[in-house]
């Protein structure tokens, strides 16, 4: 059927909108608007103006006026937000109060009562943070950002989804909460909302909200996933094997497996992904961030291509902008490294892209040795815009990558209410509406030599991490 679905994104910097095209799987319109940030305090406090659902009725309203008389074949929209933030409600799902973000480092009696319980505040972290709200600043409701902002366009009952609260230590495949652990906190279970998976129909937009901002009767909502899985979903890794590498100020890897993948300490975890298979994931604190702190007047590009003309460096690097390491392994004592090169710059530089590129490939292996099948790789994230780091990466890896057209969650989101509104597989979808990406080789010329430094930096990294010991 012809129309338009809508992707609506709430980051923790912005909101963002996009109107997807059924036909072509063009993007006819994109908006944004920026969200307060957040305000952090030395006691580890993390709070933000709860102004999600002004900001995606802006956002919605702004693309429906963009498409001018087409908005009427609006279909369905979904809402992608970043997890682990949670907001104080009303019984309307109206906020209360300011948001308690992700990174909120308040809540050790908390965390030390999950401990008790027996579960590791880590995979937790949500969780501790409605249980701290439940004992500092007590509300009828404790919602996610994207929840908020469903609420305002469709009422305040509607259901949550299992990917925005995995990090609550809920059961993502029976949809539960866990009742033993919400007593521990003293939590009301009538509080949180009640949970379905993602990629279903939900419920439709509000008469009068939809007149309000364009829309046409009866636009579906659809259960969601976090901005990391529908980041997943853009740059199209939604088949067993297929794996992306999203490279920001950290590097984050994602996988498709048919089981749940876990690791002991946390740093891997699973979500349940709409068509029963299981998106694994881990997080690195290394990445592209050291380029803010080490080179940030410096000229990129140029260095780039003095890297590219070097070729692998003598040197070897673990780049990270501070301390801890959470994934390929789990080390918060541990330090970036820099072991050789001899002080010269251009050999520096290009020792942090290769290092990059060797956490990349020691992280897939992890995820390899935990059950999940070697399949296409995909590059996404900011740092795809250096060519030189591409080709670096794919060299390490000894593959052809794929860097996608236009890997971000607002489109993942529409991708996702596509889904549901057409009753098709997502994977028939991405296959059907996804623009094709760009293929990236190894370099030839240097694959023997990067996979012999690859072996030296493996060695340097297990001697950093038998130094902390656990």
């Amino acid at each position: 059927m012809s129309g338009f679905v809508l992707g609506v994104d709430l980051a923790t910097a912005q909101a963002r909108a996009v109107a997807l095209d059924l036909d072509t799987g063009l993007l006819r319109a994109v908006r944004s608007t920026p969200l307060p940030a957040p305000v952090r305090g030395p006691d580890g406090r993390s709070e933000q103006v709860a102004d999600y659902a002004a900001a995606a009725r802006e956002v919605i309203g702004a693309v429906a006026a963009d498409l001018g008389p087409a908005a009427t074949g609006i279909r369905a929209l979904s809402i992608t937000g970043t997890s682990g933030t949670v907001v104080p409600c009303d019984g309307d799902g109206r906020p209360v109060g300011d948001a308690i973000v992700y990174d909120d480092r308040r809540g050790d009696r908390q965390r030390s009562m999950l401990r008790d319980a027996g579960v590791d505040p880590a995979t937790t972290s949500a969780l501790a943070r409605i249980g701290w709200l439940a004992a500092h600043r007590p509300a009828p409701r404790y919602r996610a950002t994207v929840d908020v902002a469903s609420a305002a366009l469709g009422g305040p009952d509607l259901p949550s989804d299992t990917s925005h609260h995995l990090k609550a230590g809920i059961d993502p495949v029976a949809a539960t909460w866990p009742a033993e652990l919400l007593a521990a906190l003293q939590v009301d279970r009538a509080a949180v909302p009640d949970l379905v998976h993602p990629g279903l129909v939900v419920g439709a937009v509000l008469p009068a909200v939809a007149t309000e901002l364009g829309l046409p009767p009866g636009v579906a909502l659809v259960s969601g996933m976090t901005d990391g899985c529908t980041a997943q979903i853009a740059a199209g890794s939604v088949r067993p094997g297929d794996t992306v590498g999203v490279l920001g100020t950290t590097l984050v890897l994602k996988a498709v497996a048919d089981s749940a993948v876990a690791d002991r300490g946390g740093a891997v975890y699973s979500h349940y992904a709409p068509d029963g298979r299981w998106w694994a994931g881990g997080a690195s604190n290394a990445g592209a961030g050291v380029l803010a702190t080490e080179y940030a007047d410096a000229d990129l590009a140029g260095l780039d291509h003095a890297a590219e003309l070097h070729g692998p460096a003598r040197g070897l690097r673990y780049p990270l902008a501070g301390t801890g390491e959470r994934f390929p392994v789990a080390d918060p004592e541990l330090h970036g490294f820099r072991i050789g090169g001899d002080g010269d710059s251009v050999d520096d530089y290009r020792a942090l892209l290769d290092g990059v590129a060797f956490t990349e490939r020691c992280g897939l292996e992890l995820l390899g040795a935990l059950g999940v099948p070697p399949g296409r790789h995909r590059l996404a994230g900011g740092a795809t815009r250096s060519r030189v780091w591409n080709r670096i990466r794919a060299t390490v890896l000894g593959v052809p990558v794929l860097i996608p057209a236009n890997p971000i969650s607002a489109l993942g989101a529409a991708l996702l209410a596509a889904s549901a509104f057409r009753r098709e597989d997502l994977a028939v979808i991405v296959g059907l509406l996804l623009q094709p990406g760009v293929e990236v080789g190894p370099d030839p010329n240097t694959l023997a030599l990067l996979a012999d430094r690859y072996q030296a930096w493996c060695a340097a990294l297990a001697a950093a991490t038998s130094e902390h010991p656990q």
